[in-house]
């Protein structure tokens, strides 16, 4: 009866829709399990760096996302509590494609406060962008709600499958769009901040990704109107959402997560130094919660250790915005490194501050930079 009805070949739902759901269930379980390593060593800087707390509301979103594709994508008869479709459409699968956007943003506004504006990440300034747009998704949700299904999405109790308006399907997109189009402006921003966990790449991979998908919908939703009847469309739109979703939060976790676990100790101490020779470690400490219980201390390494970076002892603990050159001391062996004067200070909102950059790549590249923070965008 479809079939005649709607002019096109119809998949009902089988045992390939079955599949769809256990391969999805599997990515999220791989990513799980990152995030609960991820919790586990919680006190390891590089995994604090990554604002935890926010990840794991972005895999908490994702995972709703997830569950609301399932129904409305077709993969489940619609009956009984998944009859429900205008619930499962704007209370679960687009809500929280809102919010795991939104966490996105304020994951890059975060940066863009520290290092472009010279601004903490605490105060009603830092959180009010992010409460304007999760109010803005909340009132688009009670909005629809309220309005008449017959102009958003509503349910079709003889055809069995959810009927979704034109205008509702392109204006959803279109907000979606734009909390695309932030999360580039922001990215845009952050191109040139130059610090030991520089996140520019990580947001580059992330848009590209994100950008993929909203196409892939875009089309599928202009082009196949009732794509979740059609066995391919509904599987590509559904597995296409969970890849994208849980390869971002991979493309954020998943190394410092590995670190933590292959080599811990090696690992910090070369990200401490980087972010020490970065002249960011106060900037850091005081505005991503990265300052610990005990001083900064950097052992000497021990001379089985792989890492680029040689014999370096440190031996400090930074309580204000100023450290003193004299803490570093340099193994005598490493003739090729410039001596460093011990006889001032530094400060990070100096921007006549000599900013030292350390290349891991190359032992030998230990150079003092007198070139203003200010035309390195970090301050």
């Amino acid at each position: 009866y479809l079939e005649n009805l709607f002019q096109m070949h119809i998949n009902p739902v089988d045992k390939v829709d079955t599949a769809v759901i256990a391969v999805g269930s599997a990515m999220f379980g791989v990513t799980f399990l990152f995030m609960a390593i991820a919790w586990i060593n919680r006190n390891f800087r590089p995994i604090r760096a990554k604002n935890l707390p926010l990840t794991t509301a972005m895999f908490v979103s994702g995972v709703l996302w997830f569950v609301g594709d399932i129904p409305m994508n077709g993969h489940v008869l619609l009956k009984g509590s998944f009859s429900r479709c205008k619930e499962w459409n704007i209370w679960v699968r687009v809500l929280f494609c809102f919010v795991y956007t939104t966490v996105l943003i304020s994951r890059c506004y975060a940066l863009d406060r520290v290092f472009n504006q010279n601004r903490p990440t605490r105060g009603l300034a830092y959180y009010m962008p992010t409460i304007v747009l999760l109010a803005c998704v909340l009132v688009y949700s009670i909005v629809t709600e309220a309005m008449s299904s017959r102009l958003t999405i509503g349910y079709v109790k003889q055809l069995e499958l959810c009927s979704t308006t034109e205008g509702y399907v392109y204006v959803t997109l279109s907000l979606l769009w734009v909390n695309w189009l932030i999360i580039l402006v922001m990215m845009y921003r952050l191109r040139n901040i130059q610090s030991t966990f520089n996140e520019f790449y990580e947001f580059l991979f992330i848009c590209a990704f994100g950008i993929a998908a909203m196409v892939k919908t875009n089309v599928v939703h202009y082009t196949h109107p009732k794509y979740p009847l059609i066995r391919g469309y509904r599987v590509a739109e559904t597995l296409g959402d969970a890849f994208v979703i849980n390869a971002i939060i991979l493309i954020i976790m998943a190394y410092p997560v590995v670190m933590s676990i292959a080599r811990p100790e090696e690992y910090e101490r070369e990200w401490l130094l980087r972010l020490r020779t970065d002249g960011l470690q106060d900037m850091y400490e005081a505005n991503l919660n990265l300052r610990g219980d005990n001083p900064l201390r950097y052992a000497r390494m021990n001379a089985s250790s792989n890492a680029p970076l040689e014999k370096v002892v440190i031996n400090s603990e930074v309580r204000s915005p100023f450290y003193d050159r004299s803490e570093y001391a340099v193994h005598p062996t490493r003739s090729s490194i410039p001596a460093i004067r011990t006889d001032d200070s530094i400060s990070y909102s100096d921007h006549t501050t000599d900013i030292r950059r350390y290349s891991s790549r190359s032992g030998t590249s230990l150079d003092s930079a007198a070139e203003p923070a200010a035309q390195r965008r970090i301050l």
